[in-house]
């Protein structure tokens, strides 16, 4: 393996790394939100509709955010039964295509969010369950992460052509 191919697959762990992290906080803090909600109406008090539209906005960023760690941590599901049963060779071809595709069907999703986002901007709609922040704000974290996904795709597809010798994931 290349010193430039080591170091980027080395800065795509650092990366997945961070980014679970954030997950982890995210993840937290939403938990945190939805005990605070639970135990406020069961003293009879009102939370108000943030309670239940932010976890639910977390749950998205999670989901997002998570997707390219995932890929770089060999964590995301994949089709190990059927393709552990063809040739090394086949085995690559296989994993190359679904990154490629993968990346391509994302990087659609990923034009989309840009243009939902430009739109909110244009418009400048707010969310009013959610303090009135900005709705661009709120949808923003949508397109990064996408962006953040593919980008872990490509160093996928560049570890398919420059596997690891001995390097742990």
């Amino acid at each position: 393996m290349s010193a430039k191919a080591a170091a980027i697959g080395s800065a795509a762990r650092v990366l997945a790394r961070i980014e679970m992290s954030v997950v982890a906080a995210i993840l937290l803090v939403s938990l945190l939100i939805t005990l605070f909600s639970i135990v406020a109406r069961n003293f009879g008090y009102s939370t108000g509709e943030w309670t239940l539209k932010l976890p639910e906005l977390f749950l998205v960023w999670i989901t997002f955010l998570g997707m390219g760690a995932l890929v770089t941590e060999k964590k995301h599901v994949v089709a190990d039964v059927v393709i552990q049963r063809f040739s090394m060779r086949w085995q690559k071809i296989a994993q190359l295509l679904s990154a490629v595709i993968t990346s391509l069907v994302l990087s659609l999703i990923l034009v989309g969010a840009v243009k939902i986002v430009l739109m909110q901007i244009q418009i400048g709609s707010t969310d009013d369950e959610l303090f009135g922040l900005p709705m661009a704000v709120l949808l923003s974290g949508l397109p990064v992460f996408l962006f953040l996904t593919i980008l872990h795709l490509i160093v996928e597809i560049l570890s398919i052509f420059h596997p690891s010798k001995g390097c742990a994931s």
